[in-house]
């Protein structure tokens, strides 16, 4: 591992480093905060996700929140001082740290990817995701995957060295020995580029499949409860995929300029230190907008803080919020009658079939035309 000599260029004014600095330790205590509160929610506040997406999604949470706690404090401190004043073991350290955090970020959404695609797509599949020990196994490939590509430079392929404006350290993006390129070029294509085509993929497909399910048939003038569990699945399905999909987008937003900027310093050491340094501080925003997209987009996610924290946490069923009349036995009811003229009907109540509950949330059924 090597630390570089700044040249006059690649240094920053004392003010921009003080604004860096700034910047860092916002960031990291936003991270920090935001990132528990998620992990608090997760573990104790009950979302009801499927096993396996909650257990990535903690995933996620514990990983962003060991980085924003244990790599920007360093990196805060070396810009208010103008350079690097830690020891160079903690140069490697620092940098092999947030290049395996973020590397089991993307493992992470991948995972979530394929298990929405079987989930949607291939729901035969779908009993291996609930095996007792699915989870922690995908757990262990999330992680290898992810030390895999990140010790390599403490064994001599490529290294970690500090970045050219020198208060926080990376790979060596700059070398030019065989070493460096190929090792360079490997974990391009590992630890971007297949997930890419993962993402691409996945989402393609399940968009697809959701916006292309036929309906259950019905009767005149009767809603069987199949389809109001279909309208359940279906929903419920593309709120997750919204949820994860917002997650993937923002990860690519906040790492893709870093990976163009990484990838065009293999072949041109041309580009300024801002130009280098402004993708840095952008994928260092993932700690934080990975959280915060968690909280906003997924409904199930809101509901359980809001149960955490709410005073009356007791939950009343309603079973009047729907322009049907009559729910004959609700948890074994096999239809909804309907009269009228309504446009739409919602149900919200307890309703479940064969042991299968379907939930308290609102659904809102269209009415066909031949149904009134």
């Amino acid at each position: 591992m090597t630390v570089a000599n700044l040249t006059f260029d690649d240094r920053l004014t004392d003010a921009e480093y003080i604004l860096v600095g700034a910047y860092l330790v916002v960031l990291g205590s936003l991270s920090i905060m935001f990132n528990i509160f998620v992990i608090i929610v997760l573990v104790k506040g009950n979302p009801k996700y499927h096993a396996v997406h909650n257990i990535l999604l903690l995933n996620i949470s514990v990983s962003d929140l060991l980085l924003s706690s244990v790599a920007y404090p360093l990196w805060a401190s070396t810009n208010f001082y103008y350079r690097w004043i830690w020891p160079e073991s903690v140069c490697a350290f620092s940098a092999f740290w947030c290049f395996t955090l973020a590397q089991n970020d993307m493992n992470t959404l991948a995972a979530i990817a394929i298990c929405r695609y079987i989930i949607v797509c291939k729901p035969q599949y779908e009993y291996y995701l609930k095996k007792p020990n699915f989870k922690y196994w995908i757990l262990v490939v999330v992680w290898s995957h992810s030390v895999m590509n990140t010790v390599p430079p403490f064994f001599g392929w490529s290294s970690y060295k500090q970045e050219v404006f020198g208060t926080s350290c990376s790979i060596d993006w700059t070398g030019k020995s065989a070493s460096v390129i190929s090792y360079n070029i490997v974990v391009t294509l590992t630890c971007y580029c297949v997930h890419l085509v993962i993402f691409c993929y996945c989402y393609t497909y399940i968009i697809r499949e959701l916006t292309t399910l036929p309906s259950p048939p019905i009767s005149e003038h009767i809603i069987p409860v199949e389809r109001v569990r279909w309208y359940h699945r279906v929903s419920t399905s593309r709120a997750v995929t919204v949820t994860s999909l917002s997650m993937v987008g923002v990860f690519l937003i906040a790492w893709t300029p870093y990976t163009v900027v990484s990838i065009y310093s293999i072949w041109s050491n041309s580009l300024s230190t801002w130009m280098l340094l402004l993708p840095t501080l952008l994928a260092k925003s993932c700690t934080l907008l990975n959280p915060t997209v968690c909280a906003l987009m997924s409904s199930k996610f809101r509901k359980a803080a809001r149960m955490m924290f709410c005073k009356n946490k007791r939950i009343h069923p309603t079973v009047a919020m729907f322009a049907v009349p009559e729910i004959r036995n609700s948890t074994t009811s096999s239809c909804l009658r309907i009269s009228g003229h309504e446009e739409t009907i919602q149900y919200r109540g307890n309703l479940a079939q064969n042991d299968v509950f379907i939930g308290d949330m609102t659904i809102t059924l269209p009415v066909d035309n031949n149904l009134v």
